[in-house]
């Protein structure tokens, strides 16, 4: 019989999450590289982010694993988010009027953080 005055663990110990990477990418990569990670047995949290140079919306992945998987995790990231050409229109300087300009920049792939996690709990 299990003693009611015995405080629940509820450290997720089985679960051994002892790092997170925060993982911002385009949302075109978003399903692709979800999949991939949730393959890999770990289920991302997906957050709506927006980009900075661009304003365009993005997301943001939260994983939070076991350092061994770690660079299992960055490989599946690589094959999955890949970088793409957008064109931003930008004045012609030097004309009496502004004639849109369009220029080539690269955007995309992802973005990876790592952090390592003290604590970690779920109820």
């Amino acid at each position: 019989m299990e003693d009611k005055n015995k405080p629940i663990d509820n450290s997720c110990s089985s679960r051994k999450i002892n790092r997170i990477l925060a993982v911002v990418l385009q949302s075109q990569d978003e399903k692709n590289a979800t999949k991939a990670i949730q393959e890999l047995g770990l289920k991302p949290v997906m957050l709506a982010t927006i980009g900075g140079f661009l304003g365009v919306q993005n997301i943001t992945l939260i994983i939070p694993f076991h350092d061994e998987l770690e660079n299992a995790i960055i490989k599946t990231l690589k094959q999955k988010c890949r970088q793409r050409i957008e064109y931003v229109s930008t004045p012609l300087e030097g004309t009496p009027l502004p004639i849109p300009l369009s220029t080539p920049i690269t955007v995309g792939g992802a973005i990876i953080f790592s952090f390592e996690v003290e604590y970690f709990e779920e109820y």
